[in-house]
C-alpha cells in the first residue's frame, strides 16, 4: 500500500489536492474532460484503461479519479477496486450509459462515491470534483442526486 505523502510533516503540494486522474478509453471525451477542468483550475491526468490508471495511482497522489465503466480489459468496476488498494482514500466516481439500480450498487460495493449517466455533462462533472475535492473522505451513496 502507497505511504501517504503527507506524513512526516511534509506538506502535499497544492496540485496534489486538485488534480484528477480521468480513465476513459474514448480520446475524445478525454480531451473534453481535459478542457472544461483545466479551465476550472483543475490539474487533469488521462489514462486510457486501467492498467495504465493504475500505474499513474502508484505514481501520485490524485485528489480523485473519474473511470467509465465499460472499457477494454479491466472495467471501472475493477479498476475502482484495484485502486482502492493503493490509494484507499481518493475518491472515485464512474461514467456509465447504464445507471441502473445493479450498477449503484456494485459501484458502492466497489468504492465508487458518484455514478452519473452518459452522455456527460462536463458542468456535472466539474461540480463533482469541486465537492470531492472540497472533503478529505466522502460518504456518499452512489447514484445520490
Amino acid at each position: 500500500m502507497r505511504k501517504n505523502r503527507g506524513e512526516g510533516g511534509g506538506n502535499m503540494k497544492k496540485s496534489e489536492y486538485s488534480s484528477v486522474l480521468i480513465v476513459d478509453d474514448d480520446q475524445r471525451i478525454l480531451e473534453l474532460a481535459t478542457f472544461f477542468l483545466t479551465r476550472e483550475g483543475v490539474e487533469v491526468h488521462c489514462a486510457a484503461d486501467g492498467e495504465e490508471a493504475l500505474s499513474k495511482i502508484r505514481e501520485r497522489t490524485f485528489a480523485m479519479m473519474i473511470t467509465d465503466l465499460n472499457m477494454p480489459g479491466m472495467d471501472g468496476l475493477e479498476l475502482a477496486r484495484k485502486a482502492r488498494e493503493i490509494a484507499p482514500d481518493m475518491p472515485i466516481a464512474m461514467s456509465t450509459g447504464d445507471k441502473s439500480p445493479k450498477i449503484c450498487r456494485l459501484a458502492k460495493e466497489a468504492g465508487i462515491v458518484e455514478v452519473f449517466a452518459k452522455p456527460l455533462n462536463f458542468e456535472k462533472i466539474v461540480a463533482i470534483c469541486r465537492g470531492r475535492m472540497s472533503k478529505e473522505k466522502n460518504q456518499a451513496a452512489p447514484c445520490s442526486r
